[in-house]
């Protein structure tokens, strides 16, 4: 069984190529216990009559679930990649949303594509003093819908977004053709800003393909899509470094 050490600090020029790229994969966050507890909580959330949805649905999304689970609670707040956090966003850090999101194989009549955004498209923070952290929950490619991302994409500051035309329940921005895709192994993470262009494509496998999704930010910034309701303000959100 593999056991995780603790993530040795980002060198400068780790943090230098998130600054400049957008994004920095961490390699593995999780160890094989940690593994196994976040993806039977991922099944247990999704197969829950609570967050249950249409007979044909592929794509599950399950939000802030800190407060119903100790296995995110710990990894959210306590995980050897929140150094790493604090060395990119810190001193002071917040926890801010969580998420499963999770693709079921695909079917003619619906697809589990996410088109490509910002996370600050969907929960605008101001000011983006913020970072994503997804993890692989099995191993990820191109088959079953591992990230992409545009490089360098954060440069361009908030861009407009509309709704998607594979899903209107989700909203798409215009990305270029300069995005990359990350395979990653099952327990690997990456950080990306709240501004980085990214995507998922369909799960064209035989097996669902989960992910989790955590964000942290400034624990001064203001929810913009909320009526500039101040973050920790927000039940969900906790701190996790530093002060408020």
């Amino acid at each position: 069984m593999r056991a995780m050490s603790a993530l040795p600090p980002l060198t400068p020029e780790q943090i230098a190529r998130y600054r400049e790229e957008g994004f920095l994969p961490l390699g593995p966050v999780l160890g094989d216990a940690e593994l196994a507890a976040l993806r039977a909580e991922e099944e247990r959330f999704r197969l829950s009559v609570a967050y249950g949805g249409p007979a044909n649905q592929t794509l599950f999304v399950n939000v802030q679930l800190c407060h119903r689970s100790e296995p995110v609670r710990r990894f959210c707040t306590q995980g050897r990649h929140v150094p790493a956090v604090v060395q990119l966003l810190g001193p002071d850090v917040c926890l801010t949303h969580q998420q499963f999101v999770t693709k079921l194989p695909d079917r003619a009549e619906q697809r589990s594509d996410i088109p490509f955004h910002q996370d600050d498209g969907y929960g605008r923070l101001d000011p983006p003093h913020d970072l994503t952290l997804w993890v692989a929950l099995v191993d990820v490619d191109e088959t079953n819908g591992c990230l992409w991302v545009v490089p360098r994409s954060h440069a361009r500051g908030l861009l407009e977004h509309g709704r998607a035309a594979v899903n209107p329940l989700l909203r798409e921005a215009a990305a270029g053709a300069d995005a990359i895709a990350l395979p990653m192994r099952a327990g690997e993470g990456v950080a990306f800003t709240g501004l980085t262009l990214h995507r998922s494509g369909p799960n064209h496998s035989a097996s669902p393909r989960p992910g989790l999704f955590v964000r942290y930010c400034h624990p001064h910034v203001k929810m913009a899509s909320e009526g500039n309701r101040p973050v920790l303000e927000d039940p969900h959100s906790w701190m996790i470094a530093g002060r408020a």
